[in-house]
């Protein structure tokens, strides 16, 4: 028996095909959507952040914290006025610096906001001038000419990107527009501003890479990428150390120990570039003008020691400059204390938390920094409750850069000066007189 012998075999064809009908039209709608929310997110090409009810929370929320501190700002130069510290002392590598990591971002930390205009001058405002900039490439970016453009992320400890697309356009970088470049651009116009009370202070730029291309560090793709980021840092130009007039050859990395050493005022107005990169391979090219070289540009590089962070190594050579997490210091047995505080006292060291959505605690910064020496460890601005605690008397209210407790200092050793010798051992280049009866 056929089917249309059946006596329902009409409604049951008409059946059938008004429910492949609606399941077209689900799937149809379905892909649709995808397809649209996928565009938003990529292509990032609808909505206003700024007129979300939530991005104006966390602008209220930053000037209701960072606005009553903002006006006590002071340069280094004043408290050294006072002579608390010898001028042998005042060494760059002895003194604690106030960092904001995630430079750019006002938060909150998860589908938080894009606004480098307001997130960097807020930030000099309260006197971070060791700035993060947490560099990544997106795979959903990669195009038929540039697979892998660098730019400023805000990553969980999953590698989820947790900057609100429609804050940030366009999402994917390019020759023609860098978030880096953007972040620099506002560094050197609000840290140096007129208006900036502590405007003298040297600025420390962490260049701090997530992941690098796949290739060698020689190779020219993993080369180009790192010249792009070098390229964004054009604001600063007049503003690098390279050669110094007055003694000193700081680009390649190549005196990172007297860098350290100089007296923080030799730094004033200047922009020092630290990074956790391996950019050695372009001291085999020629290809790269020294503006377009980030191993030229960057005077100082970052090593681990104990846990690896983004693409920072362990060379096995005796570092100038240490990335770690707050939790390495913290295991440190106590019968290695001295021997860590002589370390940490030639090496200038920063440390991030381990899991990058949680701000680095209270106690943990007074640990790492009052018994090991640790330089640098910066705050996620628009977590204020976390950063409170860092701008007390006894933190950074007032300075940018305060001196380590004379324990954890670089101590120059005293010039030798050698004694008159005795006239009697004077031989006259050996012509020697008879002597007179």
């Amino acid at each position: 028996m056929f089917l249309n012998d059946w006596p329902f075999a009409d409604n049951l064809v008409a059946n059938l095909v008004t429910y492949l009908g609606v399941i077209a039209l689900i799937t149809a709608i379905t892909l649709l959507s995808y397809n649209a929310i996928s565009k938003t997110n990529v292509e990032d090409s609808t909505g206003n952040a700024k007129l979300e009810i939530n991005y104006k929370n966390q602008v209220q929320a930053l000037s209701d914290t960072y606005n009553p501190v903002a006006s006590a700002r002071r340069p280094v130069t004043d408290i050294l006025s006072t002579n608390v510290m010898p001028e042998a002392e005042q060494c760059f590598v002895n003194f604690y610096s106030l960092g904001c990591r995630y430079t750019g971002y006002i938060g909150p930390m998860n589908e938080g906001y894009w606004d480098p205009d307001l997130a960097v001058q807020t930030a000099v405002k309260v006197g971070c001038r060791t700035f993060v900039l947490e560099i990544d490439y997106l795979d959903e970016c990669k195009g038929e000419t540039i697979q892998y453009f660098p730019r400023i992320v805000v990553r969980d400890a999953q590698g989820k990107m947790r900057i609100k697309y429609n804050s940030n356009r366009p999402i994917c970088n390019s020759p023609q527009y860098s978030n880096i470049r953007d972040v620099c651009d506002k560094i050197n116009f609000y840290a140096f501003a007129d208006s900036c009370q502590n405007a003298t202070d040297p600025v420390v730029i962490v260049l701090y890479f997530l992941r690098q291309p796949p290739g060698s560090y020689k190779s020219k793709t993993v080369l180009d990428y790192y010249s792009n980021v070098a390229k964004a840092l054009a604001p600063f130009q007049n503003r690098l150390l390279n050669n110094e007039l007055d003694g000193g050859t700081y680009y390649r990395q190549k005196q990172e120990g007297r860098l350290l050493m100089n007296n923080i005022k030799e730094y004033s107005g200047k922009v020092l570039i630290f990074s956790n990169a391996n950019t050695t391979g372009f001291r085999d090219t020629q290809i790269y003008s020294p503006n377009e070289d980030l191993d030229f540009l960057t005077n100082l590089r970052l090593l681990y020691t104990q846990t690896k962070l983004g693409v920072t190594d362990n060379s096995g050579a005796a570092p100038f400059g240490i990335l770690e997490t707050a939790e390495d210091f913290m295991i440190i047995p106590s019968d290695r204390t001295d021997e860590v505080v002589e370390a940490t006292k030639l090496r200038w060291t920063i440390c991030f938390s381990q899991d990058p959505s949680t701000p680095v605690t209270k106690d943990t910064y007074n640990k790492i920094t009052s018994t090991f020496g640790v330089h640098c460890v910066p705050i996620m601005m628009f977590d204020t409750v976390a950063s409170d605690f860092m701008f007390k008397d006894d933190t950074f209210k007032t300075y940018s850069f305060i001196p380590k407790p004379e324990p954890l200092r670089y101590i120059k050793p005293p010039v030798v000066i050698p004694a008159e010798p005795n006239p009697s051992t004077n031989a006259n280049q050996g012509l020697l007189r008879a002597p007179t009866v």
